[in-house]
């Protein structure tokens, strides 16, 4: 319902009594009792709005905003909670689940159907007691946040008779539309709050339409036999004994929480070499050495005086004595490295990562939307650390919790399978260790790529999705549009600047006409154009030089994909003195 962009008609503050109102109205909606987390977006300090709206099918909806942030619509009188509301209250409304691979269909504009629906058994029960056009959310098998709230399109008992075809729920809100990003500077990611088990199918349940039958189920018992035998041989009990009488549990869980800095400053300073050390300019001097190759390759937090060496010049000094880098002094206190020792066969066997310093996410992308934050954003597939890659991920400084995408996570599993030299230099294999092993599964003399590494790791970490902003203006499939700028003349003699077709190019256009309202001084508007897709943004006066200077610089839209620069407005030429 809100996939395309709308138009805001008003936005107006409510009264206090309006306020109070509208509070026990969603209370008596939702039987929510005055202690509960919904009244707290009525609260008093809350500054409430009722904002009019039209969508791009024409449909009057009024929504209901609490410090700018949407926290529910109205529709045919009934109040519908947003995402916002469903992450305050999660048990405001029934929950359907479904798989994380259907959420980008859903932002899409797709219905959730009923195949795509994960529930707790096959008999009638598991569709609940709900009725036709019941308020439902929809949630992931990775994470009970709810994701999404619609309608449902049957009853419980036609949805159990529809033999696993049609429509389950009507889509009327997603996460990541436009009614989720009605204000930018508010906007949230979806939060992490646990995964949902489905609960196994019994096999005196009348199994579903479509599904297969008793005696494929009995051809593929075979396969968990074999999975419970082996791991029937694994001597959990005898592991454990090992580890109990050789260390002691807090001394080792305090050598897995704090890595060795000296083997982490090697690691950077051979991982330097190894990529840099054929294009490094010798005779260098030391002091300019060790913070320009290796500073770069440590993690955050690591120095050099937390080490056993303390000192830049007793470290490189060690590297010397191990014949890996040979250093001359030519005056006192002046030192330079001469040569390096490429065939060394600590260097050999060392598996580079290109990874350097590894940098904030949140950061990164909080300095990308800051870069192009009127650019709309797309929906981007997230790995949350979990309790299962705790583990791994707490060795290069992750916390369990951290959502990474899919480029952040394969950096760190080659960066932790090269500083512990996991790679067989000739199979060019990885040897998990004890904690890889315990992701990926298999024996001690497994051997895995360092793809399927990852593979194993990201099934096991939660999925999640994010909004991010474009890194650029991306244009739709086909013929590149043109970008179109006019002026024309309205009642009164008046100029007006029209602009055209910036959808195509990525480009938020309310977002865009807020800046060219503040940038130019001037009122916008939009306006249909018969006979053409989309809207025309209409400025008051001449100011395509101003326009056309934002969409080149800030938006960074290729100077050909623009017309119209012949009709700016002329500027005066300043009397010369």
């Amino acid at each position: 319902m809100f996939i395309k962009p709308f138009r805001v008609k008003s936005n107006i503050l409510v009264t206090g009594s309006e306020r109070k109102r509208l509070k026990q109205r969603a209370q008596s909606q939702f039987a929510a009792s005055e202690s509960s987390p919904l009244a707290e977006l009525f609260g008093n300090k809350c500054k409430v709005c009722v904002v009019k709206i039209v969508t791009h099918g024409e449909c009057q909806v009024t929504v209901y905003t609490s410090d700018k942030r949407p926290i529910f619509f109205e529709l045919d009188s009934k109040l519908i909670p947003t995402v916002y509301t469903l992450w305050a209250c999660p048990d405001m409304v029934p929950e359907f689940t479904t798989h994380p691979a259907v959420l980008p269909k859903l932002a899409n504009g797709a219905d959730l159907m009923i195949p795509g629906v994960v529930r707790r058994g096959n008999d009638m029960k598991s569709w609940g007691n709900y009725r036709k056009d019941d308020i439902v959310a929809v949630n992931l098998t990775s994470n009970r946040a709810a994701v999404g709230v619609g309608l449902l399109a049957h009853s419980s008992d036609d949805l159990y008779m529809c033999g696993g075809h049609g429509i389950a729920v009507r889509m009327m809100h997603v996460f990541g539309d436009k009614l989720w990003g009605m204000e930018p500077s508010v906007c949230q990611q979806v939060p992490l709050m646990g995964a949902i088990q489905a609960v196994p199918k019994l096999d005196d349940e009348f199994p579903p339409l479509g599904s297969p039958g008793p005696e494929v189920a009995k051809e593929q018992q075979p396969s968990v036999k074999e999975v419970t035998e082996k791991l029937a041989d694994v001597d959990v009990n005898g592991e454990l004994e090992a580890e109990v009488e050789g260390n002691d549990p807090d001394d080792e869980f305090e050598e897995e929480s704090q890595p060795d800095p000296d083997k982490l400053i090697k690691g950077a300073f051979l991982n330097a070499i190894k990529l840099q050390g054929k294009k490094m300019a010798l005779p260098i001097l030391t002091s300019t050495f060790y913070p320009q190759y290796v500073q770069p390759e440590l993690p955050e937090g690591i120095e050099m005086k937390r080490s056993s060496y303390k000192k830049v010049g007793t470290f490189l000094k060690e590297m010397a004595k191990e014949g890996l880098i040979q250093i001359k002094e030519e005056k006192k206190g002046i030192e330079k490295i001469v040569s390096i020792n490429l065939e060394h066969p600590d260097v050999l066997s060392f598996y580079p990562y290109k990874m350097k310093k590894p940098e904030d996410p949140e950061a990164g992308t909080a300095d990308q939307s800051a870069s192009t934050p009127l650019l709309l954003t797309k929906m981007v597939e997230m790995y949350a650390v979990n309790e299962a890659t705790e583990k791994l991920f707490g060795s290069v400084g992750v916390a369990v919790g951290k959502a990474l995408d899919e480029t952040q996570v394969r950096n760190y599993i080659k960066d932790y399978v090269g500083r512990n030299k996991l790679i067989d230099p000739q199979s060019k294999m990885v040897t998990p260790d004890d904690t890889l092993r315990a992701i990926c599964g298999g024996s001690e003399t497994t051997l895995y790529s360092v793809p399927e590494v990852i593979e194993h790791v990201l099934r096991n970490m939660t999925s999640t999705f994010e909004m991010r902003s474009q890194k650029g203006p991306v244009t739709k499939g086909g013929k590149r549009s043109i970008i179109h700028l006019t002026t024309a003349t309205r009642s009164g003699n008046k100029k007006v600047t029209l602009i055209s077709n910036l959808e195509d190019y990525g480009v938020n256009v309310a977002e865009f006409a807020k800046a060219v309202k503040l940038g130019a001084a001037a009122s916008t508007s939009m306006a249909e154009v018969p006979g053409t897709k989309g809207e025309q943004l209409l400025v008051q006066g001449n100011h395509i030089k101003f326009v056309y200077d934002l969409l080149t610089g800030t938006y960074q839209i290729p100077k050909a994909c623009i017309t119209g620069l012949e009709f700016a407005k002329e500027q005066k030429k300043k009397k010369k003195k």
